[in-house]
């Protein structure tokens, strides 16, 4: 079994080292890489440490609209689950299939006591619907204030109902109303023993985890703030541009910040190496840059965020004191027992 596994990893490897080198040989017909670089003797550094600082920012908005999610149990830290999010955020960045989400359930599930399965339905459920509803009115508007004829409006408005309808099923899944004990439903009996135990377990909470999407003011406050944190991730690159000499309008930068964060997303290579420069490249180029200059933004915007990214994940571990047991161990610390099951009790009595 274990060679088996090492046989898959070598595999894996192989193949995106065959992405990086492919992407990287398209990057290189499409543009001069040494002109590319030299881009960067007339890059104005003052606005890349803004835009970095800018970027943390964001997170900072991200990890608030986080705990909206979980606004029904008292008592979380701001500045641990800020920590845990620059973590994740650091190891996403690292690792493909978005790996660093893991940190997000794990961590807070150790040191708060949060069922792993709730975790999971805000970080992979509702994050990603509430980003992809906030992307859809953030891209048409960016792209009806430019001439650059980037996505048909037909794509658009059906990215805009396939949004519609996964929000629609997601709500409706967070307004079920569970019996008080799930494994004795009528449906459940029809099932093994052991799955019907193992979704009287998972379900209740998961279904919890969706409370944003059914009750109306945490919903109303979670999207209020979604569109502020991927504002200033627009700021982002607009401070990156005004660095890199781009002359383009901040309605420009809503696209370029929406195809950078989707690139990213995809796990074709390491640190979406090569992926990303081609990808945001054609983007830019599209709004009439130099193709030269667009690489040299694109380059940039990867390498610096990047490092970024890094130092704030590990500063981060350092001071929140991470160890490999609270992402790998999936059972409670024993000397965490008694203060998490008072913070448990107290987020049963409180209202949801």
């Amino acid at each position: 079994m274990n060679i088996g596994r090492q046989a898959v990893r070598r595999r894996r490897v192989w193949f995106q080292l065959a992405f990086v080198f492919l992407f990287l040989g398209l990057l290189a017909w499409r543009v001069n890489i040494g002109e590319a670089l030299r881009t960067f003797t007339e890059v104005n550094y003052a606005w890349i440490v803004a835009a970095l600082l800018i970027f943390t920012l964001s997170k900072l908005i991200h990890t608030l609209r986080w705990r909206i999610f979980l606004g029904h149990i008292p008592g979380l830290p701001l500045s641990g689950l800020f920590g845990t999010f620059l973590i994740s955020n650091m190891i996403n960045n690292l690792m493909p299939v978005r790996a660093g989400d893991l940190v997000r359930i794990q961590v807070p599930a150790q040191r708060y006591n949060i069922p792993r399965a709730e975790l999971t339905a805000t970080v992979i459920v509702v994050e990603t619907l509430l980003d992809a509803a906030t992307f859809v009115p953030l891209i048409i508007i960016g792209l009806s204030l430019q001439d650059a004829p980037v996505v048909r409006t037909s794509v658009l408005w059906g990215l805009a109902a396939l949004v519609a309808v996964g929000l629609l099923i997601a709500v409706l899944a967070a307004r079920i109303r569970l019996p008080a004990d799930l494994g004795q439903a009528r449906w459940a009996r029809w099932l093994p023993r052991w799955l019907r135990d193992q979704a009287a377990t998972l379900v209740p909470p998961f279904v919890d985890g969706l409370a944003a999407l059914r009750d109306v003011r945490l919903a109303a406050q979670a999207i209020l703030i979604s569109f502020p944190a991927w504002l200033m991730e627009a700021v982002v690159f607009w401070l990156f541009g005004q660095a890199f000499g781009l002359d383009l309008p901040f309605s420009a930068y809503l696209v370029i910040m929406i195809g950078a964060n989707l690139v990213v997303s995809l796990p074709l290579t390491p640190t979406s190496i090569g992926v990303y420069e081609v990808a945001l490249q054609e983007v830019v180029a599209l709004f009439g840059v130099d193709r030269t200059l667009a690489a040299g933004y694109a380059i940039g915007t990867h390498v610096f965020i990047s490092i970024w990214i890094g130092l704030t994940g590990l500063m981060s571990i350092w001071m929140l004191k991470l160890r490999f047991e609270d992402v790998f161990y999936l059972q409670r610390n024993s000397r965490q027992s008694a203060a998490a099951s008072g913070r448990a009790s107290n987020a049963n009595d409180a209202p949801t």
